[in-house]
């Protein structure tokens, strides 16, 4: 019993620390969560990867849990569960299908926001950057070796129209998005994410403890699910390259 009470009160003070540093929808969304897990229930909330906009009316199967459906705000609950890894599968009509990995920890669910992305044509493939409150300002980038660059500090699209940078997010949790509509099997393409927030603390751990996540989709699902490693310094994360039109994680 003792053990229960604290692990409530650690969950009550992560989650307070991070309401604290919100504002205006994000910090509605986060009094939420902190009441839901009060009440003994892990909060999941699904947004549109192009908008960041909640994803209503979406079906949720988490495997051993049961089925769910994301409300207004795009949000599911469950009772708490023990530590450990799950399997989400999310759909909706006019979203990629996506089956998702996460982890319960403490009876929360660190990354527990997931952009999902809306289908697409042909062999595109979508980049999606997801994280927590902190740092504010996470960079997602992307370099076609000998070609372009593209981030929000650079070229927002490719002069050929092959890639865009959808979304810049400038104040916690993300999404930032890229999609490339066209991969060149010869090139080789560079994705990482950087923390422009700690760009002058080259020491800085923030962007170990941010919970950020990287996904690619292609127009048939979730093709790669790339976590930020714990523990480590620097405010450079090289998550994948392309090369020969194959995913390869750093």
């Amino acid at each position: 019993m003792k053990k229960k009470l604290f692990l409530m009160a650690l969950s009550a003070v992560i989650t307070a620390a991070l309401f604290a540093q919100a504002g205006g929808e994000d910090l509605a969304i986060l009094n939420r969560m902190m009441r839901l897990k009060m009440d003994g229930l892990i909060p999941l909330r699904f947004s549109n990867a192009l908008d960041g906009k909640p994803v209503e009316g979406a079906l949720v199967s988490v495997q051993g849990i049961g089925n769910f459906t994301t409300d207004h705000e795009g949000i599911i609950t469950f009772p708490e569960q023990e530590d450990g890894f799950y399997i989400l599968e999310f759909s909706k009509p006019g979203f990629i299908a996506s089956r998702i990995e996460f982890e319960v920890k403490l009876n929360n669910v660190f990354s527990n926001r997931f952009s999902v992305s809306p289908e697409m044509r042909g062999d595109y493939l979508r980049i999606v950057l997801d994280w927590g409150q902190r740092p504010a300002d996470l960079d997602l980038h992307l370099v076609k070796e000998g070609g372009y660059h593209i981030s929000y500090r650079n070229m927002h699209s490719s002069a050929d129209g092959s890639v865009t940078l959808d979304r810049d997010a400038r104040n916690g949790f993300g999404p930032e998005t890229i999609t490339l509509m066209e991969t060149e099997l010869r090139a080789v393409y560079r994705v990482y994410v950087h923390d422009y927030t700690n760009g002058s603390r080259p020491s800085s751990q923030e962007l170990s403890r941010s919970g950020a996540a990287v996904r690619v989709y292609n127009r048939n699902g979730l093709i790669a699910n790339f976590r930020i490693p714990e523990n480590r310094t620097g405010i450079l994360w090289e998550v994948f390259r392309i090369e020969n039109g194959q995913i390869v994680g750093e």
